[in-house]
């Protein structure tokens, strides 16, 4: 910074490529920081689509398949973020376990027909149904006799879905 006479030890960037970089002393790296814009002269639409690809795109990536205890660490930091708490996951052996299951029932053709595999929620199985009867439906598809059959087998899949869904919800308030 003119006039400045501290050291430059702290970076600050010159523009949205974020390779080079200004450097400032402490106290001009903060003036700096808090005028730069780093959306100045983008459009709208820009700014929303830099930020939609920098919601997953521009980060990077660590692998935690390398060692075993690193999965069971980051597995342990989501249990314990999940439930509010510093305590230890419950171990394996007394988590419940899901029932066993036929894959011959209603359910599970249910399942199958909407590409889902479970166990599932309510609101996925509702966000699935969403996304496939939009895509089958006969206002998109005019004339296309398998798409309307597959519509019908959609919403008996979801009916099925939905009912046992809430029959297993009662079965666990008791």
């Amino acid at each position: 910074m003119p006039g400045c006479a501290g050291h430059g030890e702290h970076r600050a960037p010159k523009d949205r490529s974020l390779s080079d970089h200004y450097w400032f002393c402490f106290d001009h790296v903060a003036e700096y920081n808090r005028a730069w814009d780093f959306f100045s002269g983008m459009a709208p639409s820009e700014v929303e689509d830099q930020i939609l690809r920098s919601l997953y795109g521009d980060r990077p990536t660590w692998r935690y398949d390398v060692d075993g205890a690193a999965a069971d660490a980051l597995r342990r930091a989501a249990w314990q973020t999940y439930h509010y708490t510093d305590k230890e996951p419950p171990k394996e052996e007394t988590r419940r376990k899901a029932p066993s299951s036929n894959p011959n029932t209603p359910e599970f053709e249910a399942l199958a027909i909407m590409g889902l595999e479970p166990p599932v929620t309510l609101n996925v199985i509702k966000t699935r149904y969403k996304e496939l009867a939009k895509q089958h439906h006969p206002d998109l598809n005019p004339g296309d006799k398998k798409a309307e059959d597959l519509l019908k087998s959609i919403n008996m899949a979801y009916t099925i879905l939905k009912l046992s869904y809430a029959k297993f919800e009662k079965l666990e308030a008791r």
